[in-house]
């Protein structure tokens, strides 16, 4: 036998009479668990369990690599504050590598192999790592699940040695586990240390993740000893003082007592057909159980004969999937194997595969199905192929949500959400006015059912190492087995791979391509441009919702029914946002806003889309912004090289010509591409809409990292371009009443643009005055005089002209039920915070803070002022005053005004200025030019925006303060979510897979210092967009009291023609009532609560000691309550 082998078989003999020496030594261990001390590191306990956790790993202590710390812990580093102090090895330094870890324990644990759990959790605690302590009770329920006894009380007692405090949960664990072997002697104990310990048992079953089994293993504890479960009283939530008298009518103080309770309008569902809504529900969780819908394309096939390529296609595909599971069903085999061997003592749980716990988490053919169907297609569709890691983002997608799904539905809880769903929906369609906000009757309902489990459930998701090392796999065994015939014309003849896997250079970086052969590009084109019957297989999560979405009740639970999510888009292993968000106490007013901006339905405009499908179909319009394909001309190859002698010159001339050539073909390809990508992003938008265009549907909201919320489904969405926005209309539809023709009329004035500025009855008349064009371009949109065609956004406008073409003719327009969505945007949203911030008056009324006749223009305003100075420094003999007279207006400065309070720096400016002023002066002057006026333009803000400039120093020093004190910068909201900036030092981490060794970069990692520059250019951006989700959030809150339709394009507000006037009411109310917080002190407070006395060093190397209260800018004398009174805030 080889010695390898020989030398395995050994150890794994020695750990089997260990593991055994093991057991009967934790026989005769004092009952230390039960008495609850778990302060710091048991001495009494140790020696025993660290023996005991070593044998059961087959491995000693001492055999872990690394160097020693002062504590005798092998490779412990110090604790990391981000994860409560916890201690961290020497190999799971960062978030990442630590979930890693956790990723494959979940994975064993799914797959009900805790005995081959605990080697890998060991393996780390040897080292002197802290897990989290859900982690260990992770693993006590999995033992429980097995009916170990034994080894749960041996991991209970190991939490008494790693300083671990056990929770509510972990008694609850090993009540299931005294449920389920009948022992009530040891349920018993664990009553009384329940009760030591200061918890209720009557609410356990309230308490943790619970499944339904463990429920009823838990009831039948309480039954035998007599113990009627209850549920716990509402907890007393202390909202944020912006909405706290909003909240005072129902906080739990006010539950009993109905007087001081005030009813909320439940969402605009009247006129719904419940019927259809009922068979909906069915529908959509079909869909999410399946992972994925069949959208149709709206491509017209070029020509009858398109079957053969379908056909070609198709059968190809099937091929692939068969061979592709038969490889997964050998290494599912191979792995299993392994797994028996280690198990009867012959293997050591290294043996075991890296890929195994996820790879074994879906069955062969589900694997096959996924990487065909979601990767395959996608790596046909681009010529180049797509790179190795983003196959790893898109199958974790997939992936990720699929195993979830199937953990959720085998614990009971998708049968749970099936009933409390029921009931859901007939408080939403329910006529009568409701006392409790959507979040608080989920809640409700989720404690009445309590005995089904819980619909919480604790698994994190896959960091990037895991999900490249699945796709390395899956790729490779794909290479393997997908073959095409070498000649299609004897297609049972000698065959060659379908896919390659190339390495292509890109900016001195060698990337890894999956690419797919020439000839199957060739079919799937001829699919998708001749086939009657093509179809594009989306994502459940990508899609809208047939039915309201759940709403919000955790930052993990709510938007689709089953498939998991999160409330904040966080980026790529950025865990520590989770972690903040996770222990907040109370976001419940974020919950409640995003809950009503997603529970406004939606219909698609069919009369938009039959026509935006037409100019689809016809080859685009770039002047309407529907996307053409810009092909690649035929190029003549390149003459040969001279070969003569003598010909050095030519030669010379040739490389040039060809390296010409080569250029001028690589700008082409880009422009092939990014025109590609836009048309198959057009081509997704209307085959979706296309596909809902009978139904109502839902959009799930969440937030990026800043609060800022988002619609989950990225295509048919009211986020997007001029064409997505015209395929939508509010679902539900309201009477015009007095005033609402009148802002139809206005609306369709903003939306061309050309009077945008002017004062609203002005807009009005001009409206009035186009009648008859609108008119026309609503009869004969594409053979008229066609004026939406004018407008600065087109789509918007003609589905505007309809709309008002409609209610004229209907005879009675006031009774005229109106559905198109009608904005009020803000006024430069960013300057309209920052002069709120510094009461800042001059800078207040040019961005209409303040009650005017008409609204101001910041853009021309700032023009004006730089022409004022240029005027006077060319009178002075300046150079590149006198170059620019007469380039200097509105359109020049635009860009650098609107970003300037978004952190652009002077070089962001001269680039944009430069770009605009290209053309119009000599090239050698630009970048002086550009300089001259980017300075002006500074200058002149900061005349304008004196005390706003100093709030953005003041952030800006803050920040660098905070990242060389080596810490993020983060704060709170006034709703109370966490934020923290996401911008770290660059780190790197290979992962070694079947197919390549790849490099993983990653600028989120937590235990890198924060990226001074990123973080102080950053600041004044994010904390201004923090505050405009804020104002939107409370701006929500009050429609949904006040029973008007909401939704929001960050800083764009719609509503039914006939709200107009009450949001516009409400909004102003909510700016007053944001600013008049003293938001400044506030985070000052915080800054020095959080960051106060820490040591950093100053640009000359010296020690300084972080402060912020000190430096505090002061404010000026801006009356806020105004901004009641002004027509232009938001118009």
């Amino acid at each position: 036998l080889p010695i390898r082998l020989l030398v395995d078989m050994l150890q794994c003999r020695a750990m089997r009479l260990a593991r055994s020496i093991a057991i009967r030594s934790i026989i005769s261990l004092p009952h230390c668990w039960t008495t609850g001390s778990c302060a710091g590191r048991n001495e009494h306990f140790r020696p025993s369990s660290t023996l005991a956790e070593a044998r059961l790993d087959g491995t000693s202590p001492n055999d872990a690599g690394g160097v020693a710390s002062p504590n005798g812990v092998v490779g412990v580093t110090s604790p990391d504050s981000s994860t409560g102090g916890r201690q961290r090895c020497q190999r799971l330094k960062s978030l990442r590598e630590e979930y890693h870890v956790v990723s494959a324990i979940d994975g064993f644990l799914a797959l009900g192999l805790v005995q081959h759990a605990q080697p890998h959790f060991n393996q780390y605690r040897r080292e002197g790592h802290q897990f989290d302590v859900g982690l260990y009770n992770k693993l006590l329920f999995g033992w429980a699940e097995k009916n170990k006894r034994i080894r749960a009380t041996l991991l209970l007692g190991s939490m008494s040695a790693d300083g671990v405090e056990p929770n509510f949960s972990t008694y609850a664990a090993m009540l299931v586990l005294c449920g389920r072997t009948k022992d009530w002697e040891m349920a018993e104990k664990m009553i009384k240390v329940i009760e030591q310990k200061g918890y209720n048992i009557k609410h356990v079953l309230h308490q943790g993740e619970l499944s339904q089994s463990q429920c009823s293993s838990i009831l039948e504890v309480l039954n035998q000893f007599n113990i009627q479960f209850e549920r716990p009283p509402h907890p007393h939530l202390l909202y944020p003082r912006v909405v706290r008298g909003l909240y005072d009518c129902n906080t739990a103080a006010a539950k009993n007592d109905p007087s001081k309770q005030s009813a909320l309008p439940n969402p605009p569902l009247r006129g719904l057909d419940t019927s259809v809504l009922e068979k909906n529900v069915k529908r959509q969780f079909d869909i999410e159980l399946q992972g994925h819908e069949n959208i149709p394309s709206i491509i017209k096939p070029k020509s009858s004969d398109g079957k053969k390529g379908l056909v070609d296609i198709t059968d190809m595909k099937l091929e692939w999937k068969k061979a592709l599971s038969e490889a997964l069903q050998k290494d599912a085999e191979e792995s299993q194997y392994t797994l028996e061997a280690i198990e009867a003592g012959t293997l050591l749980p290294r043996s075991i595969p890296r890929y195994f716990p996820f790879m074994g988490l879906l069955s062969p053919e589900e694997w096959a199905d996924i990487l065909i169907e979601e990767i395959v297609v996608k790596v046909m569709e681009q010529s180049e192929g797509l790179p190795v890691t983003y196959v790893g983002t898109v199958l974790k997608d997939f992936v990720w949500n699929k195993c979830v799904i199937k953990q959720l539905e085998a614990r009971g809880a998708i049968s749970k959400c099936w009933s409390m769903y029921q009931q859901y929906l007939d408080y939403l369609v329910s006529e009568n006015s409701s006392k409790l906000m959507a979040r608080e009757f989920w809640n409700d309902l989720s404690n009445s059912l309590v005995l089904q489990g819980s619909l919480q459930f604790d698994i994190r998701s896959w960091p990037t190492t895991v999900q490249t090392l699945i796709a390395g796999t899956l790729l490779q065994r794909l290479i393997e087995t997908a073959k095409i015939p070498a000649n299609f014309s004897h297609p049972n003849g000698k065959t060659i791979p379908a896919f390659y896997h190339v390495y292509q250079f890109e900016e001195f970086k060698k990337t890894g391509y999956i690419t797919a052969h020439p000839h199957v590009i060739k079919m799937v084109r001829r699919h998708f441009t001749m086939s009657e019957s093509s179809h594009f297989r989306m994502s459940a999560t990508i899609l809208p919702m047939l039915i309201p979405p759940k709403p919000w009740t955790s930052v993990t639970n709510g938007g689709y029914f089953v498939s998991p999510g999160s409330i904040v888009r966080c980026y790529s292993d950025s865990y520590q946002h989770q972690l903040l968000l996770e222990q907040a106490e109370n976001l419940g007013a974020v919950y409640d806003a995003l809950n009503y901006v997603g529970s406004c339905p939606w219909r698609v405009n069919t009369k938009i889309l039959d026509l935006a499908v037409n100019v689809f179909n016809n080859g685009g319009n770039d002047e309407l912004q529907i996307p053409s394909v810009k092909e690649i001309p035929f190029e003549e190859p390149l003459e040969p090289p001279p070969s003569g002698k003598g010909e050095a010159e030519a030669m010379v001339q040739w490389a040039i010509k060809v390296r010409e050539k080569r250029k001028q073909r690589r700008v082409l390809q880009k422009i092939h591409r990014e025109s590609y990508s836009l048309w198959m992003d057009m081509l997704y938008k209307l085959s979706m809409a296309n596909h809902y265009r009978d139904d109502v549907f839902w959009l799930p909201h969440n937030l990026d990292f800043r609060g800022r919320a988002y619609p989950v489904p990225p295509h048919v969405t009211h986020l997007s371009s001029d064409v997505g926005r015209s395929l939508l209309k509010f679902g539900v539809g309201y009477p015009l009443g007095k005033k609402g023709l009148d802002w139809l009329k206005i609306h369709i004035v903003n939306l061309h643009g050309g009077l945008k500025k002017a004062p609203l009855q002005k807009r009005l008349e001009r409206a009035n005055e186009m009648l008859p064009a609108i008119l026309e371009s609503a009869d004969r949109p594409m053979d008229g005089k066609q004026w939406w065609q004018t407008s600065d956004d087109p789509w918007q406008t003609l589905a505007c002209c309809m709309e008002i073409a409609s209610a004229i003719r209907s005879g009675s327009p006031e009774d005229f039920v109106s559905s198109i969505p009608v904005h009020q945007d803000g006024s430069c949203n960013g300057p309209q915070h920052y002069a709120a911030l510094g009461r800042d008056v001059w800078g207040a009324r040019q961005v209409n803070l303040l009650p005017q006749d008409h609204p101001e223009d910041l853009y021309a305003a700032v023009a004006s002022l730089v022409e004022e100075k240029r005027r006077r420094d060319a009178m002075n003999g300046h150079h590149e005053a006198s170059v620019l007279e007469g380039k200097i207006h509105r359109k020049v400065v635009k860009q650098t005004v609107m970003t300037v309070v978004y952190g652009v720096t002077r070089v962001g400016g001269r680039l944009q200025i430069a770009k605009q002023l290209h053309g119009t002066i000599p090239d050698k002057e630009l970048f002086s030019c550009a300089n001259y006026v980017v300075g002006c333009v500074f200058e002149s803000l900061r005349e304008m925006f004196t005390n706003a400039r100093q709030i953005q120093d003041w952030l800006t020093e803050s920040a660098r303060k905070i990242c060389r004190a080596g810490k993020p910068v983060e704060w709170v909201t006034p709703l109370g979510l966490p934020v923290v900036q996401p911008y770290h030092k660059r780190s790197t981490i290979k992962v070694k897979t079947n197919l390549q060794q790849i490099q993983l970069v990653n600028h989120c990692d937590t235990s890198h210092p924060p990226d001074v520059m990123k973080q102080k250019n950053a600041i004044p951006p994010n904390f201004v967009h923090s505050l405009d989700s804020t104002h939107m959030m409370l701006t929500a809150l009050h429609c949904q009291r006040a029973g008007v339709t909401f939704v929001a394009v960050h800083d764009s507000y719609w509503t039914h023609a006939c709200s107009v006037d009450l949001m516009n009411k409400l909004c102003r109310e909510q700016f007053v009532a944001l600013h008049s917080e003293p938001l400044l002190s506030d985070l000052g407070e915080l800054f020095e609560a959080k960051f106060g006395g820490l040591k950093y060093k100053d640009k000359e190397n010296e020690i300084q000691t972080c402060s912020f209260m000190d430096t505090l800018p002061s404010t000026g004398d801006l009356e806020l309550k105004k901004v009641l009174e002004s027509t232009y805030f938001f118009s």
